[in-house]
């Protein structure tokens, strides 16, 4: 699925595709949905540009889930603090042609804040460049 999404006066091409998360070699939840897209502000290199958000379905481990209900329910510095305490995570995305792309990095609190779990989209901001 693709699309264009207008943000603040930012044109950002979307591409949602579906993968699964792992932590430390082991599966942390089989059912990811990631959203790729490009942030067209300027000055950025191209790897700034690129912007990553997921939201996790299920199966989710009992151990992110509770990270992830405690970013939720924190807001604003604290949020940020949760955050940082939280363990990275790789996530392998399914490609069609059967290649596999794998992000690994750490889990950004959500914009909103309310609803289920499984509703709300996380960033995830990049620790090493995708492969």
């Amino acid at each position: 699925m693709t699309g264009s999404v207008s943000i603040a006066g930012t044109q950002r091409a979307a591409c949602c595709r579906l993968g699964r998360a792992y932590r430390a070699g082991r599966l942390v939840c089989g059912w990811v949905q990631v959203t790729v897209s490009d942030d067209g502000r300027l000055g950025l290199t191209r790897q700034e540009r690129r912007v990553v958000r997921v939201r996790f379905r299920e199966p989710i481990n009992d151990a992110l889930r509770s990270e992830l209900a405690l970013l939720m329910r924190r807001r604003g510095p604290a949020a940020r603090r949760a955050a940082d305490r939280i363990d990275p995570i790789e996530v392998v995305l399914d490609d069609p042609h059967g290649e596999c792309e794998r992000i690994i990095g750490r889990v950004e609190p959500p914009q909103i804040h309310h609803g289920s779990l499984r509703d709300a989209e996380f960033a995830l901001r990049r620790l090493e460049p995708t492969r």
